[in-house]
């Protein structure tokens, strides 16, 4: 367990939140600076309390609000960890094609076409609220069975994770970008807001899936948040034409893919 220091939070007198508000906002931004890592544990209950001068109530009401953000997770007779750090995955959280009879998922390959920095403005640029930041874009084609090609690109704040375009795309290769975010990064993803659409693929992609041009497609688009629900990801996938089904994991309350609903 690594220690944290961490200030002890007044009783103002005329304040402007309450108290075990004031708190958690102390412990999550000791989390984002990266006092604590994903999975770490915290020190016990009392322990905060004396620390951040609070009573042990106001603190266990405080670290039940982080529970309800998805910032940590509270295990009986264990104490309180860090959300964020998972296995390395046995499941894809997207790009789910299933087999004949839905009981079986279809083998992905992943491969990076590309890394780069980019100022280029596009939606991912008004969803960071930055039209005039640069960002690491990245793209993958992802070949599903050998069947078919998928095309993604992925864009971050390059401010924040500017290392990406340090790493050679054969260490690209492969890697779940959330897990990396979270354990390399402190960044993991809570919450995602997704939309798809039924249009042309841009001519681009189109070369990239080797398909006529115009052809229509599915395009996918996946937001990712991470604490106090600030953008870390945008994501946009491109899917051909095919009579492969895709299964939509549903998310549980504290933003992780919830398997267990899964078929």
């Amino acid at each position: 367990m690594k220690k944290a220091i961490l200030r002890p939070v007044s009783n103002d007198s005329v304040p402007t939140k309450a108290k075990h508000q004031r708190i958690s906002e102390e412990i999550l931004t000791a989390i984002e600076e990266g006092r604590w890592l994903p999975g770490d544990q915290l020190p016990a209950e009392d322990q905060l309390a004396a620390e951040m001068g609070a009573s042990l109530g106001t603190m266990q009401r405080a670290l039940r609000s982080l529970v309800q953000m998805g910032v940590v997770e509270r295990h009986h007779g264990r104490g309180t960890f860090v959300s964020g750090a998972r296995a390395q995955e046995t499941q894809l959280r997207h790009f789910r094609f299933m087999a004949e009879g839905g009981t079986r998922l279809l083998p992905v390959f992943f491969k990076i076409i590309d890394v780069e920095t980019t100022s280029e403005s596009g939606p991912w640029s008004q969803f960071f609220g930055t039209p005039d930041g640069e960002f690491i874009h990245i793209h993958r084609l992802v070949s599903v069975n050998d069947e078919f090609e998928v095309f993604s690109e992925i864009y971050l704040p390059a401010d924040r994770f500017s290392d990406l375009a340090q790493m050679s795309e054969t260490t690209l290769n492969g890697v779940s970008f959330r897990d990396m975010l979270a354990e390399r990064f402190n960044a993991p993803t809570l919450n995602t807001r997704q939309t798809m659409a039924c249009q042309p693929l841009p001519p681009r992609v189109a070369r990239q899936l080797d398909v006529p041009p115009g052809q229509y497609g599915m395009v996918w688009t996946i937001c990712g948040l991470s604490y106090r629900d600030a953008p870390i990801t945008w994501q946009r996938i491109f899917v051909p034409p095919s009579d492969r089904v895709i299964e939509i994991v549903p998310v549980s309350s504290n933003g992780h893919p919830d398997f267990s609903e899964a078929g």
